[in-house]
């Protein structure tokens, strides 16, 4: 094997060499074509170095985002604007507040630099306890499991409460902690389920992989009030979401109050509110 890649290599060197030896005359027997080329590249140079120098492209001007905190450490005005390296200024300001999904800096010819700070949109909130005492906050997550600043006492009633996500969480980063990046994926599977395109979803527990449990608030035509509901693991949710279609539309039509629904067995449990 060896042998023949050492000849395959050798092949190599007379192709090469014919190659060369083959664009060395055309560029004789065409000196014009080498000619405007020396020419071409002589002409980007003294461009590039013209834009270097010039005044008109020296920074005036430097729009940040209005609704940011975000600062410059290093003065950019009157530097050149092709002299910038967009990349560590970007990765700089990025530092400054590592809970932001992006910071992107851009060029706007002639003379001005435009700083856009792309935040992290949270889809649910996770409460953390203190190790000793107090009584927790309330963080947003986002689809990628990155806990946001500064959290709240209280959970928010546009975020869905994820419970039993684990308590090795950590905030300002993205957390991989399993049973978080699974009520991710339950979450991304239900909003896609028609079932609750007119229901709310309220929280998600995971606090046991092997019996998901979630609870919707059901609007007053559809039994009133909160309504839990009892699921098996992950690759079981699909089948268990058909059964809880069938079942809501059940005790719709019998106007019953209900506690829960537990989809895990052939019959679903309904259980009524007292």
């Amino acid at each position: 094997m060896a042998r023949k890649r050492r000849q395959r290599i050798i092949g190599i060197v007379p192709r090469v060499g014919r190659a060369f030896a083959a664009g060395a005359r055309s560029a004789i027997r065409h000196p014009q074509l080498l000619i405007l080329s020396g020419v071409l590249l002589m002409a980007g140079w003294a461009l590039w170095d013209h834009a270097r120098r010039t005044d008109a492209f020296r920074i005036t001007q430097i729009l940040l985002p209005s609704d940011s905190s975000l600062t410059l450490q290093e003065p950019i005005l009157n530097t050149n604007l092709w002299d910038l390296d967009i990349q560590a200024l970007a990765a700089e300001l990025k530092r400054q507040q590592p809970w932001l999904k992006e910071v992107r800096v851009i060029r706007q010819l002639p003379n001005a630099v435009k700083v856009e700070a792309i935040p992290r949109i949270p889809v649910a909130q996770v409460r953390l306890t203190p190790p000793v005492g107090g009584t927790g906050r309330w963080h947003p997550v986002d689809p990628e499991g990155f806990l946001l600043p500064p959290g709240s006492p209280a959970a928010s009633e546009d975020l869905v409460r994820f419970s039993g996500s684990g308590s090795a969480l950590s905030v300002g980063k993205a957390n991989t902690d399993e049973r978080l990046l699974l009520a991710l994926r339950i979450l991304q599977k239900l909003r896609r389920n028609p079932v609750f395109v007119s229901r709310r979803l309220t929280e998600i527990n995971v606090a046991d992989p092997q019996q998901i449990r979630f609870v919707v608030d059901l609007p007053a035509g559809q039994a009133g009030g909160e309504l839990e509901v009892r699921c098996g693991s992950e690759p079981e949710l699909d089948a268990h979401l058909a059964r809880l279609r069938a079942s809501l539309r059940a005790v719709s039509q019998q106007s019953m109050p209900v506690r829960y629904i537990d989809l895990r067995f052939k019959e679903p449990v309904v259980g009524p509110r007292t």
